[in-house]
Order: C-alpha cells, then sequence, then structure tokens
C-alpha cells in the first residue's frame, strides 16, 4: 500500500528546491539519470519548472529511459506512447514555443514514432485521389461518419485522428506549434506518419499493414535508443539475459580456459564512451533540499538480504585484492571498477528477483558475490591481486555465475 503522505511531501520539497538560488545552473548540471529519478520522485504531473530547467541533452537520455517500459522486470521494453502524452502535457506549461523548439532538438526517430503512436495522420491529397480513381463516394461518406465519433483536426494536408483520448489536446497544440515554427521539421514528421497510416484507411482497418509499419519505426528508433544507450553504459534487457543465459549454459572448463571476452562484453565495450567531463558532484549538496531528494532515490535494499551472510562479509579476499591492485596498477584498478559497473547494470536490465527487478545496490551486491566465488575458484590460493590484473571481472563473473 502506497503512502498517502508521500505525494504531499514531495510537494513540500518541490518547493523547497525551487526556491534554492541557483536554481537553473544546479539542475542543469545534473547527471540525466539523477534528475530523472528526481523528476519521477516528484511526480512528473508535478515536475513541469524542473522539467522546464532541463537541457534538451538531458531531456534526450531521461526520454530514452522513460519513455520506454517492459511488462515485467527483466523483459523486453516498449515504447509507452500514454506516457509520452504526459510529457508534452507537462512540457507545454512552459509553453508551446517552448514544447516545439524542445522537439525538434530531440531525435527525429523518436519524435515520429511517438506522434505516430498517438494519432493517425491522413494525407487528404492522397485520400482524395484514391476515392476519386476508386469512385468512392459512398466510401468517403462513411468514412466522415466514422470520423465524426472521433476526435480529430485538420493541419495542411494532414488530418490528424486521435488513437487514444488522453493527451490529445496537447498533441494538436504542439502539432500546430511545430507547423507555425518548424515547419519543415513538422511537414518530415507527417509526411512519414502519413506513410505508415495510409494502410490503414487503404484497407478499412488493415491492422497487419499498419502494425508492420509500426513495428519499422518503433525497429529505426529503438536501434538509434539502443546505440545512444550503448554509448553512456546501458545494457538492453535482451542483451543481459542472453549474457546470463550463457554463463549458466557454458560448461565451467571453457569459462575457465577461456582467454576472450564473450561477444556482448566485447560490444559493451567497444561502444561505451563515457562523458570525458562528467559535471562534478559537490560536497555542499549534502546539505540542501536538492541532495535530501536525491539521496532518498535510492533507497536501502529490504529487510530480507538477497545474498547469504557468507557473501555479505564486508573484507573478503576480492575485496582485499581490489585494494592491493589500486596500490600495484591504477589503471588496471580502473578498469576491474569499470566491469562491476557494467556487470551492475547488466543485473539490473536483465535479472529478476521475486518478480521485481533489482534496485542499483542489490545488483552491485550481487556482482561483487558472483566475482568473488569466480575468483576462488580460479584462484583458491595465492597472490589473488595478480590474478585479478590478468583477469577481468566479467570472466570472473561469469565462472561465479555457473557454481551459483
Amino acid at each position: 500500500m502506497s503512502d498517502p503522505l508521500a505525494r504531499p511531501r514531495a510537494r513540500q520539497l518541490l518547493a523547497r528546491i525551487l526556491d534554492e538560488p541557483g536554481l537553473i545552473e544546479r539542475v542543469q548540471s545534473l547527471p540525466p539519470r539523477a534528475l530523472g529519478k528526481l523528476i519521477d520522485h516528484v511526480g512528473l504531473e508535478d515536475a513541469g519548472e524542473l522539467v522546464a530547467l532541463a537541457t534538451t541533452d538531458q531531456l534526450r537520455r531521461i526520454f530514452d529511459g522513460d519513455l520506454w517500459r517492459s511488462a515485467h522486470a527483466g523483459g523486453d521494453e516498449q515504447f509507452d506512447p500514454a506516457r509520452f502524452a504526459l510529457w508534452l502535457e507537462v512540457m507545454l506549461e512552459a509553453g508551446e514555443a517552448f514544447t516545439a523548439d524542445r522537439l525538434t532538438e530531440l531525435p527525429e526517430e523518436l519524435v515520429t514514432l511517438a506522434l505516430q503512436r498517438n494519432l493517425l495522420v491522413v494525407d487528404l491529397d492522397v485520400l482524395a485521389v484514391e476515392l476519386a480513381d476508386g469512385g468512392g463516394d459512398d466510401e468517403y461518406v462513411q468514412l466522415e461518419k466514422a470520423l465524426e465519433s472521433t476526435l480529430s483536426h485538420e493541419l495542411d494536408q494532414y488530418r490528424v485522428i486521435a488513437r487514444r483520448h488522453d493527451g490529445w489536446d496537447a498533441l494538436v497544440a504542439v502539432l500546430c506549434a511545430l507547423d507555425e515554427r518548424h515547419h519543415d521539421f513538422f511537414g518530415r514528421v507527417m509526411e512519414r506518419c502519413a506513410r505508415a497510416s495510409a494502410s490503414f484507411i487503404e484497407e478499412n482497418g488493415g491492422l497487419h499493414d499498419v502494425l508492420t509499419d509500426d513495428e519499422v519505426l518503433e525497429g529505426d528508433a529503438a536501434a538509434e535508443r539502443e546505440d545512444r544507450r550503448a554509448r553512456e553504459g546501458f545494457i538492453s534487457p535482451a542483451q543481459a539475459r542472453a549474457f546470463l543465459a550463457s554463463a549458466r549454459a557454458t560448461r565451467l572448463e571453457e569459462l575457465i580456459a577461456a582467454r576472450e571476452r564473450d561477444p556482448i562484453t566485447r560490444a559493451y565495450f567497444r561502444e561505451y564512451a563515457p562523458d570525458p567531463t562528467p559535471a562534478p558532484v559537490s560536497t555542499e549538496l549534502r546539505a540542501d533540499p536538492l541532495a535530501e531528494a536525491l539521496a532518498e532515490l535510492d533507497p536501502p535494499p529490504p529487510a530480507r538480504p538477497l545474498l547469504p551472510a557468507s557473501e555479505r562479509a564486508a573484507d573478503t579476499r576480492f575485496e582485499a585484492a581490489l585494494v592491493e591492485l589500486h596500490e600495484r596498477d591504477p589503471r588496471a584498478h580502473e578498469e576491474r571498477m569499470g566491469e562491476l559497473s557494467y556487470l551492475s547494470n547488466l543485473l539490473v536490465a536483465g535479472h529478476a528477483v521475486d518478480g521485481r527487478a533489482l534496485r542499483p545496490r542489490e545488483a552491485a551486491e550481487l556482482a561483487l558475490a558472483t566475482c568473488r566465488r569466480g575468483l576462488e575458484r580460479l584462484a583458491p590460493t595465492g597472490d589473488a591481486a595478480a590474478v585479478l590484473a590478468r583477469e577481468p571481472c566479467d570472466k570472473l563473473f561469469r565462472i561465479g555465475w555457473r557454481l551459483g
């Protein structure tokens, strides 16, 4: 049961944040992931002021995470058109011009997909030609009658028809602003949406063709999103599941003898391109409302631990080896820490416990515990730091996962 006081507390916290001096710089310096969590913590419907302050890059990265949902933990993510419509409503609090300008700065594939999933777009010129060629007066009358029972609006040569009622006013307002302020962008997006919708009109509900067009559009947008997120260190649920399944299915002897990384890990580190200069986190943030909100976003794990006590020990050979490796070879230590971060992200994306995704802290604990098992199997005695300098954490993890 949700806490009935949670929303009022979140609004009070938001009010305190908005009273801070230097608010614009503070918000725009936040990593997109942290800002996205803050907006979710406050509640998107109440976070219009924060959304208005966000940079386009922050919004793009937040959208890559927030607009794609899975039906269950570890499942493949699908685009959520209702969530996009809600974002539009919130963005419109800052004005139609602001929202239209922001959309043109986002990936065009994403904007096209979002509109197509909320609207059916009909090119009136093409429809008129088709009706005339087919002697389709009756068909035209039937179409007009059908349109009378739907939400629709004409813009230039197009008629847009609502696929969903939620967010309709926001969608029309944004389309009008795009048509006025960014006509070329509007034309490109509408043309592609119209192509995806044309088969529906031609077949009077040809759902197969429409779904095929939708899938192509979502595939293009999803591919661009995965490329962007791969550069930022994210892993898709499908990749994560494949990695874990492969580790579980591969013979232990093969994992131990492996001299090369698995294909998924190789691709991850080949594509990963973190920001060269991440925003510094000031220690002063600990004493202000913004810091308080961020501190609440990663709550402690539930009372029932995921790991047995023997694998939660703070001082183990693995941790000791990491400390020693830092003294011997700081660069190798940095690589191992990056690998642990990768494994934690992988567990969040592709592993579920009791039907829910792992929290970041839980995933980090499980990644460490699994690497510990791998190290103990690979080097039960001797110089563990030397082994850790030679063997990447992803190999130790795969061995540990197979053993577990």
